[in-house]
């Protein structure tokens, strides 16, 4: 394994989470120095935490064409997504008792669904094309009277696929079923517009664009059903208890302000994902592309090395100053293939072959072409 004489820091793995902008920094030193107060106190000191809270409500309404009364302040997407998986489960069992979901839906999904099932629910996944795509017929073929709710991911975690998300809501607002959708990836690299889409739910997380760790937010139409997740106080009106975590919330509002800047951007990140896997296919020809060429995110593409362990791969990479990854963060650790990986059709072998690869705004054209230079190399001395 040769280290490079001049090693690079290379980020290849946005997906996961990405680096805090510096306005988000200063916003959320700002407040954790001067706006230390508690939201729901009474006197002057509180009533300005509150008004940074509602400001950043609105600064995540205004992202995603919602209304502010319409966003939910939680400690992570995951949060949200149980959140809204668990009280629909109350509100709708035993009278309703089917989810329909799909087989590529991210593990906080994936794994509440599969613990609802032991709580009496009924899950049915509709499944995906090689690309990850659903079948609208085949979806509609799945529901029936007992079916309360469709889980579909706007854009998918590990190979980039961007759903038609108003298709699905369309074919469930006729059969009178609800729509939650995974919207976490999506934002800040293409458009969210949740009044376009005609979801009911939609969930995000501030660290995956710019923003802080710890506070995603839940949006939930207002004519939708949503009964309180975490009791106790009066805070997210009621919904989710807990003194609010200010500086991160402030932090999450001034991510989604540069939202559309970053959206702008990303025809440069989509110009160099293509560079960086035409010059790939170059040094290896018989690489497989796992993520579509159309209605992908412009940042992240999922590639199979034949016969090189992903593992392996990675860890030559990091050694090297490249970080990569073989899925999805939250299930890294797992040792077994992706299930998205699975639902499309890859084998164990291929899954156990296959890395992911998501840009972000700082990645540079030196950065694709350093880790050209490392896989060659890498694969030139495996020969």
């Amino acid at each position: 394994m040769n280290r490079f004489l001049y090693k690079r820091q290379v980020y290849l793995d946005n997906n996961a989470t990405t680096r805090v902008s510096k306005s988000v920094r200063r916003v959320v030193m700002r407040v954790l120095k001067y706006n230390w107060g508690n939201p729901s106190s009474g006197y002057f000191m509180g009533k300005r935490a509150a008004r940074i809270i509602e400001r950043a409500r609105q600064q995540v309404a205004d992202s995603i064409n919602a209304h502010s009364h319409e966003i939910y302040f939680t400690g992570c997407a995951t949060e949200s997504n149980n959140a809204v998986l668990k009280t629909l489960t109350n509100h709708f069992y035993p009278q309703k008792k089917k989810i329909i979901s799909t087989p590529v839906e991210h593990p906080s999904i994936m794994n509440t669904l599969e613990y609802l099932q032991t709580q009496g629910v009924v899950v049915q996944y509709c499944p995906v094309d090689n690309y990850g795509f659903i079948s609208i017929k085949e979806l509609e073929t799945l529901i029936d009277e007992e079916t309360f709710l469709i889980c579909c991911m706007f854009a998918n975690n590990e190979i980039g696929t961007i759903q038609n998300i108003k298709e699905v809501s369309a074919l469930a607002k006729s059969q009178n079923v609800l729509v939650l959708c995974d919207c976490v990836q999506a934002l800040g690299k293409v458009p969210v517009d949740v009044k376009e889409f005609g979801v009911d739910y939609a969930t995000f997380s501030a660290h995956k664009l710019y923003g802080p760790k710890g506070v995603g937010a839940l949006y939930a139409k207002i004519s939708s059903p949503l009964e309180p997740f975490i009791h106790g106080g009066h805070q997210e009106e009621g919904m989710r208890a807990g003194t609010e975590s200010v500086h991160n919330i402030a932090g999450f509002g001034v991510a989604c302000k540069d939202v559309k800047n970053l959206i702008a951007y990303s025809e440069k990140t989509r110009l160099l994902k293509e560079q960086f896997i035409k010059q790939l296919k170059v040094i290896k020809p018989d690489i497989i592309i796992n993520s579509p060429t159309d209605n992908c995110l412009p940042n992240t593409v999922s590639i199979t090395f034949p016969n090189i362990n992903s593992k392996e791969l990675m860890m030559m990479l990091d050694y090297n100053g490249i970080a990569v990854s073989s899925g999805s963060a939250c299930s890294s650790q797992l040792n077994k293939p992706s299930h998205v990986l699975k639902a499309i059709g890859l084998s164990d072998k291929e899954a156990t072959e296959t890395l992911r690869i998501s840009f972000g705004k700082e990645t540079s054209e030196r950065d694709i072409r350093y880790t050209i230079k490392v896989i060659d190399n890498y694969l030139k001395n495996s020969r």
